[in-house]
């Protein structure tokens, strides 16, 4: 790991907005201004979630509220009570005024307690974070970035006059709240978005979306139980083509047909719960419309620095299909090991059934992957199948089926996702279908777009008020106030004749 040491000269290197101050402003180290109370080595053994005093650890200040007690001895421990500055000293030093209620600190965790006679606690807040990214950004690690206090307190701060940081810290918090009203419309919008796409799926899967197509074409078109027939029939035949020729390359010729007798029928539909389909319509399991469910690799492979790409989780999850951008390789020997199990293709499904579950991807690419055990591949008998059966499996009528099981981390299970049932109606509605949703989808994914455009559009007005606010031209400056340099001079003096501990220590705060 390599640390920051110097970080007023990490600042004028990079520090872009960091580095200026009006020309009224001074600067002062953050130890000369505020203590950094460094959090309590509690022993492990005495947290859990219900008794005892709570515990603020590192993951509650970007949840907001804590979610951890400890039993036993906390003499000495730190506090922290709302409106407190707190900051986590691992991972991505997130920081902010605690919102939650009063609790001891956790190790790793400090707080930051300015003495606001010459610091405003709210200007800092706005300052802090923009310091701990650009350490954070110039810190590397193997698993996880630490913070040391001394770091903190030599944090470079712009030092406007004291009631100038009050007139700025005022403006910020009013520029901001008008941000958080945009922000705010922007998430129920986004949740209308959602509710949106949702109705979607469910008319295409249900028949609502194609019901005047329908019945304009209803006499020629081919039931669902019968084209289920005619899938079960060619599902047989693939599987009986694929034995014979197991058969043939191991130098067997079969003497009668006894051999047929090892197919597996697949489960059929178990209706119970299902909603009522339109005329024509019949529900089948995945199964039934599947010559494979199988998950990838069940073992971590050895990664290579160039090979064949090997999909995970992430990969679907990163955005519409699937992501080849940031993603791990195989050999080629170990990838044709794997696709003895599972062979991905133009025109299968692929399920997330570990993680961020029921994510369903059609594959519509030629390229050659392998994936992890995170997730499934649906292999349609019929390929023409694909886009309809992609698009069913992403509805919330198949969705609420997909019921993960686990007492951790949650799966769902093979068996489970085999016995899922579609509906199914003819080859030529499940064009249309696709076709109509498509198009209603397409729209949706441009609004949603416009709306994460308008969602980074608001964090970087927010970087930019902030750079401006912290370059002296947010507001304006009153000749009456105490001049910066002034009180930079207070504080040297009150810093000469302290004899008290030296602020940047840890000192620590016993709570009752």
């Amino acid at each position: 790991m390599s640390f920051v040491h110097n970080v007023e000269e990490l600042i004028e290197a990079h520090g872009n907005g960091l580095t200026g101050k009006a020309a009224h402003w001074e600067r002062v180290r953050l130890g000369e201004v505020a203590q950094v109370i460094n959090g309590f080595p509690f022993p492990s053994g005495g947290f859990n979630n219900k008794a005892g005093e709570p515990v603020l650890r590192i993951r509650d200040i970007t949840a907001g509220s804590v979610g951890t007690f400890f039993k036993g001895d906390v003499e000495g421990a730190p506090g922290v009570e709302h409106g407190d500055l707190v900051v986590g000293m691992d991972g991505d030093f997130n920081s902010r005024l605690w919102a939650g209620e009063t609790a001891l600190i956790n190790q790793r965790v400090c707080r930051i307690a300015p003495d606001e006679a010459v610091y405003s606690k709210s200007l800092l807040a706005y300052a802090l974070p923009g310091y701990l990214k650009l350490v954070n950004d110039h810190t590397s690690a193997v698993t996880v970035k630490h913070l040391s206090s001394r770091t903190i307190a030599d944090f470079p701060l712009p030092l406007p006059p004291r009631r100038e940081q009050d007139r700025l810290a005022s403006k910020i918090d009013e520029l901001f709240s008008r941000i958080d009203e945009g922000e705010r419309a922007l998430e129920r919008v986004q949740k209308l978005v959602e509710r949106y796409r949702q109705s979607v799926l469910k008319a295409a899967v249900t028949g609502e979306l194609t019901r005047e197509w329908r019945e304009k074409n209803k006499d020629k078109l081919e039931s669902g139980e019968a084209l289920l027939a005619r899938i079960l029939k060619a599902r047989r035949e693939a599987w009986e083509t694929a034995e014979l020729k197991k058969m043939k390359a191991k130098g067997i010729s079969p003497a009668n047909d006894k051999w047929k007798l090892k197919y597996r029928e697949p489960t059929s539909a178990d209706t119970t719960g299902l909603s009522k389909l339109p005329t024509g319509w019949v529900w089948a399991t995945v199964e039934q419309l599947s010559s494979k469910v199988v998950d990838g690799v069940h073992k971590k492979p050895s990664y290579v620095p160039a090979g064949v790409p090997f999909v995970t989780v992430k990969n679907l999850t990163a955005g519409p299909g699937i992501s080849f951008d940031k993603l791990n390789h195989i050999t080629p020997e170990d990838h044709a090991e794997f696709t003895k199990r599972t062979d991905p293709e133009r025109g299968d499904v692929l399920i997330s059934k570990d993680g961020t579950l029921g994510v369903v991807r059609v594959v519509r690419t030629d390229t050659v992957f392998s994936i992890f055990v995170s997730v499934a591949l649906v292999k349609p008998v019929l390929r023409s199948m694909s886009e309809y059966l992609g698009l069913s499996l992403s509805s919330p009528v198949v969705q609420v089926q997909m019921v993960p099981k686990g007492s951790g981390l949650q799966h769902i299970h093979l068996e489970d996702l085999r016995r899922d049932c579609v509906p199914l109606c003819s080859l030529e509605e499940q064009v249309a279908i696709v076709e109509t949703a498509e198009r209603h989808l397409v729209s949706i994914d441009h609004f949603e777009k416009d709306l994460v455009g308008r969602a980074k559009l608001s964090s970087s007005l927010r970087q930019s008020i902030l750079g401006t606010g912290f370059s002296g031209s947010l507001v304006e400056q009153d000749p009456s106030d105490e001049p910066a340099s002034t009180l930079l001079d207070r504080i040297a003096a009150q810093r000469a004749t302290d004899t008290a501990t030296p602020k940047r220590g840890c000192k620590k705060k016993t709570t009752a």
